[in-house]
């Protein structure tokens, strides 16, 4: 997935943090830990710039409801950050989270971010089929989801940033005292 230098890429929507997010996840490509239930959900994709060049070593925070709905607010569990490898792409192991109220799909919440202002968003999954009746799913943020044969799921996604250049971003004073 790559863009001409005169075509852009549309940037993946933002939407709502929601009141389950904390500071500080450990950095770790799986969420599965001792206890853990649920379908096994290995998530993989990469981070692209709005012209389709990919960035490397942007943080991706991942939080989410357990097999029941319910958010770890104590601890860690179903939270964790990858970053990006030298092309742009992560990959996450996981699971599938459920539903609650009064949410309609599953989904998991994101906070991308890569010489970029932070992008908060969710992932919501092509094979939830009361997805399209939430009041916050988007099209745009829907992983495609494959059965795989031994049970386990797989989804794919591409986030797309816009970065900031240091001509947006720098002022001359700042630069005069950028120490060499």
């Amino acid at each position: 997935m790559t863009a001409t230098q005169t075509e852009e890429l549309a940037l993946t929507p933002t939407q709502i943090e929601g009141p389950y997010y904390k500071v500080g996840s450990p950095k770790r490509s799986s969420l599965i830990e001792p206890g853990i239930s649920g379908t096994p959900l290995v998530l993989a994709g990469q981070v692209l710039n709005e012209l389709g060049k990919p960035i490397p070593y942007a943080v991706i925070d991942f939080w989410q409801s357990d097999d029941r709905g319910n958010y770890d607010m104590v601890g860690n569990i179903l939270r964790g950050n990858v970053l990006t490898d030298e092309t742009g792409r992560y990959s996450l192991e996981t699971i599938v989270p459920a539903c609650y109220e009064p949410r309609q799909a599953r989904h998991i919440h994101v906070k991308v971010q890569g010489v970029s202002r932070p992008y908060t968003t969710q992932l919501y999954f092509s094979d939830g089929p009361d997805r399209v009746k939430d009041n916050y799913y988007m099209k745009e943020l829907e992983v495609q989801v494959d059965d795989l044969p031994d049970g386990r799921k797989r989804g794919q996604y591409t986030f797309v940033i816009r970065q900031v250049t240091e001509k947006e971003n720098v002022t001359p004073e700042s630069l005069a005292a950028r120490v060499a």
